[in-house]
């Protein structure tokens, strides 16, 4: 197939990223919303967070079946569909008049919106010249850092000074404007298409094993883990879904998910490093503004603005990473992504309480500069090897588990810093007793301000919560360093097979 070039590629190239950046943008706005979302539907906290369970089981179990969609729909037919939908349910979700209206809408706006990522990524890469896929797909992956630092902040903006349903009816212009633009660029270009047969068994298996999962993922730490009878069924649920799931995959003519794709091994040692990654990626990304607010009383405004930073370098520099990755090869500015993410990660481990916005905001810029490493090289590693017919399938499957490991990411250092919160907490206050120097001195500075008695415990007790989870954030980003740390090992797996540096191999991409 003939690439695109000047103008048509360019709004291709527009209308993909903003279809990917709505995306994204919508998976993680919502988040700042849940308070505003539940009290206006009049149910509690926890419940609202069914809001982000239903989008994620519905779009995690949409996209494995990205490739099955594509041979039978076409990837172009396909893709304006999904935006379509997408587009359709933002809607019904800002307008929905009850609570359960809007968990159904949001479960079908996941979905709806499962093919877009991987489809926007592969029609991007087919349609570029061989010598700009690389530099195309650092824009596109430019869009996908920065949504979720720009989510936050616009969801809290949005449900703050307005009402939150807008923070669902900002996708339908965006929406219209790229089917249309999608559409008129490539509806003569529609990808082949076969009769090709579902794997209903596998898909069956993937539901069953995917719903119970998110639900312990988000409601594990609530229910106290596997003290709950509730959860331990759900974790069973998922073991045995997905092991029949693989086993069925094996051993099927025509599996949903193509396992002999993990026999290209740089396409089975960049879905390991996305599920490592992205798991702390997102893990710290969910951590420092619920450590601000919680205890070092910043509202979420300032929160956001604390964590902003970390779009600042993928916005500037990561439309250049294409060039980057041509020149030098996707495994050493994947090591350099290491070495970044771990000096980010033991510089925010030696935090205290006394921090300052601005060594926060530098913390996550560093953070930032380590994500323009990390997107662009990864992506072009996990397709470097991959057939352009298999490029839907591999795509799916790999943000699939993409998907799944932010939700685990978040589950695990969530838990782990309340869990080593209360460790540090216990341990700390050991020392704190009545007759101890540090107690007495700290109990008559409370005298001075009026604070005694109770009050002035209360305080000291504040004061000890607040050590405690300072604690436990440079124990969780300690053990986020060591682990990139240990990433570096496993670089030699995915050198290319051929030159990375030389311009007929085009690095990360098949050519047509």
């Amino acid at each position: 197939m003939t690439p695109l070039s000047g103008f048509l590629r360019l709004i291709l190239t527009i209308a993909l990223s903003t279809s990917t950046f709505m995306f994204v943008l919508d998976y993680s706005i919502a988040n700042v919303s849940i308070p505003y979302i539940a009290g206006d539907m009049a149910v509690a906290v926890d419940q609202g967070t069914y809001v982000i369970t239903s989008f994620a089981v519905g779009n995690a179990i949409a996209l494995p079946i990205t490739g099955w969609l594509t041979k039978r729909i076409g990837a172009v037919k396909l893709l304006c569909i999904a935006l379509l939908l997408f587009t359709f349910f933002s809607w019904t979700c800002g307008s929905a008049p009850r609570f359960e209206w809007l968990i159904v809408s949001r479960f079908l706006q996941g979905l709806s919106c499962g093919p877009m990522i991987p489809l926007s990524q592969s029609l991007l890469v087919m349609h570029s010249p061989p010598e700009k896929k690389n530099a195309a797909l650092a824009f596109w992956s430019t869009i996908v850092m920065t949504a979720p630092v720009v989510g936050p902040l616009l969801g809290g903006w949005i449900s703050y000074d307005y009402k939150w349903p807008w923070i669902f009816y900002i996708n339908i212009p965006v929406g219209i404007f790229s089917v249309i633009a999608i559409w008129s660029v490539l509806k003569d270009r529609e990808t082949p298409k076969e009769k090709a047969p579902i794997d209903w068994v596998s898909l069956l298996l993937l539901a069953i094993a995917v719903t119970p999962l998110q639900f312990l993922l988000d409601k594990g730490e609530q229910y106290d883990w596997l003290n709950s009878p509730l959860i331990l069924t759900c974790m069973i649920v998922t073991i045995i879904a997905f092991t029949f799931l693989l086993v069925w995959s094996r051993n099927t003519e025509k599996p949903l998910i193509e396992l002999k794709l993990f026999k290209i091994r740089t396409y089975a040692i960049s879905t390991f490093y996305i599920g490592i990654m992205y798991a702390i990626y997102f893990g710290s990304v969910v951590l420092v503004p619920l450590w601000l607010q919680t205890s070092m009383n910043y509202t979420s405004i300032w929160a956001g603005v604390a964590v902003a930073p970390i779009g600042i370098a993928p916005f500037l520099v990561g439309p250049f990473m294409g060039k980057a990755v041509s020149k030098y090869g996707t495994t050493s500015l994947l090591a350099i992504c290491f070495v970044l993410f771990a000096f980010s990660c033991f510089y925010t481990a030696y935090f205290d309480t006394d921090i300052d916005i601005w060594h926060i905001g530098f913390s996550r810029f560093l953070l930032g500069c380590a994500m323009v490493f990390f997107i662009t090289p990864l992506f072009a590693l996990s397709l470097q090897d991959v057939p352009s017919e298999k490029l839907p399938s591999a795509t799916g499957v790999f943000h699939f588990v993409r998907a799944i490991s932010g939700g685990i990411g978040t589950s695990i250092f969530t838990t782990l810093w309340i869990r080593r919160s209360a460790y540090h907490h216990a341990t700390v206050g050991e020392s704190l007793t009545p007759y101890s120097p540090q107690t007495s001195s700290y109990l008559n500075q409370l005298k001075e301000i009026g604070l005694q008695g109770k009050e002035g415990f209360a305080q000291l007790n504040a004061a000890l919560t607040q050590q405690a989870d300072m604690l436990s954030i440079n124990d969780c980003f300690f053990l986020m360093g060591w682990v990139f740390l240990g990433l570096l090992l496993l670089l030699p797996l995915g050198r290319a097979k051929k030159d990375p540096a030389k311009k007929d191999s085009q690095p990360g991409l098949m050519s047509e």
